[in-house]
């Protein structure tokens, strides 16, 4: 079937304000403009809901809470769903291109994402102890087999990526609709959900993934965000528990002894390296050290 821009809907789960009115301006200069735009915000808004635009209010502040929630409240004859975190603004011609690029796309696809200019820190630092760690590899899209992925970043289109990142990424709606209120562990940041739920899809549900390069997005910069020892130290931990749980649920397809391994290695590398740089980002690696070895049986879910 041939998709039109009145087939998408846009999910946005909001965390800061401050976004939302550069991300709405970037939505109504589309040259197609979608279906629907939802804002789902995570504390009450004074923004009022038009008629293909709605800002609604989660009663948890969390994205895969938010976005479910965003689901439930869209039209029925929606067929295609762009998630974008709020640290995103999309250029004037990315539904056009995006809506070109699904009714292109073999019947096999279930998700396509899309670029942002967000740079990522050392991708290419120290790329020998990536591959000696199970942490990196040169092909992009890829899950190791000790449950790291390889970043989405190429100057060209990526056909069957193993994932797509949650904040850029589109779905087939038919095609994810019953795995799309996924139980997820109840953490103010949802780190990996996008690895586990995109994962499934490929693994699972044998669906294709891919990413185009030409669909852009851009990042809204935040001059404020800096963290502490003690938030380096939480986001470490909980990157080592969601990263074991990836690992476990998917333990017939990945190696529970790699994973280990890894992030262990990884976790005394990065220790030590910004110990002697004497960088805070030294309670990152602290706080994976103690979240490899955390229970993940007790972990509240959504």
């Amino acid at each position: 079937m041939k998709y039109t821009s009145s087939d998408l809907a846009i999910i946005i789960p909001i965390t800061n304000k401050k976004n939302v009115k550069k991300i709405l301006f970037s939505i109504k200069k589309q040259t197609k403009k979608p279906g629907q735009t939802l804002f789902i915000f995570n504390s009450k808004t004074n923004f009022k809901s038009e008629k293909k635009i709605i800002f609604a209010h989660s009663k948890i502040s969390n994205q895969v809470y938010q976005r479910n929630l965003g689901l439930k409240l869209i039209n029925k004859k929606i067929k295609l769903i762009l998630q974008l975190d709020d640290k995103f603004y999309l250029h004037k011609k990315a539904i056009e291109k995006l809506i070109n690029e699904w009714n292109l796309a073999d019947e096999d696809v279930a998700g396509i994402g899309i670029k942002s200019n967000f740079k990522y820190h050392n991708v290419n630092k120290f790329r020998l102890l990536k591959y000696l760690t199970l942490t990196g590899s040169n092909i992009p899209g890829k899950v190791l087999v000790s449950g790291f992925n390889t970043k989405l970043i190429s100057n060209n289109n990526l056909t069957n990526v193993d994932w797509l990142q949650g904040g850029l990424s589109s779905w087939r709606l038919s095609y994810v609709q019953n795995i799309f209120y996924r139980r997820y562990p109840i953490v103010k940041w949802s780190i990996l959900e996008d690895l586990i739920f995109s994962y499934n899809i490929k693994i699972q549900k044998k669906y294709k993934l891919n990413f185009n390069n030409g669909i852009k997005a851009y990042i809204i910069k935040d001059k404020s965000l800096n963290y502490d020892s003690k938030e380096f130290f939480y986001r470490g931990y909980e990157n080592a528990r969601m990263q074991k749980i990836f690992v476990y649920m998917f333990e017939k397809n990945l190696s529970k002894l790699a994973f280990f391994y890894s992030y262990i290695s990884s976790s005394f590398l990065g220790l030590l390296w910004n110990l002697f740089i004497l960088n805070k980002k030294f309670f990152f690696y602290l706080g994976r050290l103690k979240g490899i070895f955390a229970n993940i049986n007790k972990i509240k879910v959504l």
